[in-house]
C-alpha cells in the first residue's frame, strides 16, 4: 500500500481497515510512505513489483499519470484509495467529494453566511479539484457569486499550508472558511487566533475528514466525517477479488461523508468588518 504521508492522522484508519480485510483472506499488507513525491512513488512501485507483491493499494494523491499508465500496461492489479482516475475502468474507492462540499456550504448558508471562503487542497489531486468544484457549484446553486479572491489553493494537505492560505483569505474578511481537509482547517484556526479573529464569533470554520483530534480542540471543529476504515477495507476486498479472479460487483465505490456539526460554526455577526 502506497500512502503519501504516514504522519497525516487521516491515513492510519484507512491502513488499519485494509490490513484487517487483507488478513481475513490470508494476505499481509506492506506499507510504503512516499512523502507525496513522484520519484518516491515510482521507486516504491518498482521495488514492490521486483519483490513480487501480488497487487497494490494506491492512496497517494499525486500519482503521475505516466506511472499509473505503466501499471495498467503491465496488468499489475491495483485499486485506488481516496482518489479517482481519468480512466473509468480503474478500480477505486473514494469519497463523494462534491456532495460533501455541497452539504458544508449548505450548512454555512443556512446559518446566514454569504462570504464563504475556501482553502482548496492541491488542485493536482482529485480530492482538491473535486472539493473545490463542489464548493463553487454549491455557491451557484444557492444564488451566491463565486469570488476568486475568496479561494486559496494550499500547497499541501498540511496545517502549515492551511495557515499560509488562511492568512491571505482573512485579509478579505470572510465570515466563514471551508477548508478541504481538517489539517488545513487547523492551520486556518491558528491564523485566525494570531489575527485576533474569534472562532466562531467572528469566523465560522469547517474541515473534512473528522480526524480524532478535531473534536478535542477549542472550539471543536465542524467537519464532514469520512468513513476511513471502511474505505481501506473495501479497497482491500476489491483488490483480493481481482487477485483471486472473483467477480467484482462494483469496481468504483463512492462513499458518503457525514456532516458533523460542532462549535466552530455559528451565525455570522451583523457588525460589518472592514477589509484590511
Amino acid at each position: 500500500m502506497l500512502v503519501p504521508d504516514i504522519t497525516n492522522p487521516f491515513f492510519p484508519p484507512i491502513i488499519r481497515g485494509a490490513e484487517e480485510a487483507a488478513r481475513d483472506r490470508g494476505y499481509e499488507l506492506v506499507l510504503c510512505n512516499t512523502d507525496d513525491e513522484t520519484e518516491r512513488e515510482k521507486a516504491s512501485l518498482r521495488v514492490l513489483r521486483e519483490r513480487q507483491a501480488d497487487g497494490l493499494l494506491i492512496a497517494t494523491s499525486r500519482m503521475a499519470d505516466a506511472t499509473l499508465a505503466s501499471v495498467r500496461r503491465e496488468r499489475f492489479p491495483f485499486v485506488l484509495v481516496n482518489r479517482g482516475s481519468r480512466v473509468a475502468e480503474d478500480p477505486a474507492v473514494e469519497v463523494n467529494n462534491a456532495r460533501a462540499a455541497a452539504e458544508i456550504v449548505a450548512h454555512l448558508v443556512l446559518l446566514g453566511h454569504t462570504r464563504i471562503a475556501h482553502i482548496a487542497g492541491p488542485l493536482g489531486t482529485t480530492t482538491g479539484a473535486e472539493r473545490a468544484a463542489g464548493y463553487r457549484d454549491a455557491l451557484r446553486d444557492r444564488g451566491l457569486p463565486v469570488d476568486a479572491t475568496l479561494i486559496a489553493e494550499a500547497a499541501a494537505y498540511s496545517e502549515d499550508a492551511g495557515y499560509v492560505a488562511a492568512r491571505r483569505l482573512l485579509e478579505m474578511a470572510p465570515t466563514a472558511i471551508f477548508a478541504a481537509n481538517d489539517l488545513l482547517a487547523l492551520g486556518a484556526l491558528r491564523a485566525a487566533r494570531e489575527k485576533g479573529v474569534r472562532v466562531p464569533l467572528d469566523l465560522s470554520l469547517v474541515g473534512i475528514n473528522d480526524i480524532p483530534m478535531v473534536g478535542l480542540i477549542d472550539p471543536p471543529l465542524t467537519t464532514a466525517r469520512v468513513p476511513q476504515r471502511e474505505m481501506g477495507a473495501i479497497a482491500a476486498r476489491i483488490l483480493i477479488s481481482l487477485l483471486e479472479h472473483e467477480p467484482v460487483r462494483e469496481r468504483h465505490v463512492r462513499l458518503e461523508a457525514e456532516l458533523v456539526v460542532r462549535r466552530s460554526t455559528g451565525v455570522p455577526r451583523t457588525v460589518d468588518r472592514r477589509v484590511a
